[in-house]
């Protein structure tokens, strides 16, 4: 079994961070944290200082309470991206933090939660953010 963590760094993905963390020791599955940036953030063969901090740090903050865990940075729209990855590894698991923008908000900036609930073939487990 394998569980991917959508990640960006922002206080509301932290309560998901740790919950994935718990997840994955609890029952001793790999952890893989993705991120997705767009393609006019930064290379992903060369990774902003900021987002190469915030991954370190979730690595580190995994690896120390006794996660086996992989990071991963990509290009592209983090929803469709967060689908893609979980495929490519055959992830059981997918789990996402929710932000707390309004639901009017999220109509018309769209939701990364949302649009993996609705897309996932796997388990998607929604943190809240608040």
């Amino acid at each position: 079994m394998t569980i991917l963590l959508a990640y960006d760094g922002k206080p509301s993905s932290e309560r998901a961070l740790d919950y994935a963390i718990k997840h994955a020791v609890n029952f001793s599955e790999p952890l893989y944290i993705l991120t997705v940036v767009s393609k006019d953030q930064m290379d992903p063969e060369d990774p902003d200082v900021a987002v190469r901090e915030y991954m370190e740090s979730a690595q580190r903050e995994a690896a120390q309470q006794g996660a086996t865990v992989h990071t991963i940075i990509e290009v592209g729209k983090p929803d469709e991206t967060v689908i893609q990855v979980a495929g490519l590894y055959k992830c059981d698991t997918i789990i996402v933090g929710r932000s707390g923008r309004s639901s009017l908000d999220r109509i018309f900036l769209g939701s990364v939660s949302n649009y993996v609930v609705k897309n996932a073939d796997c388990t998607v487990i929604v943190v809240s953010g608040e």
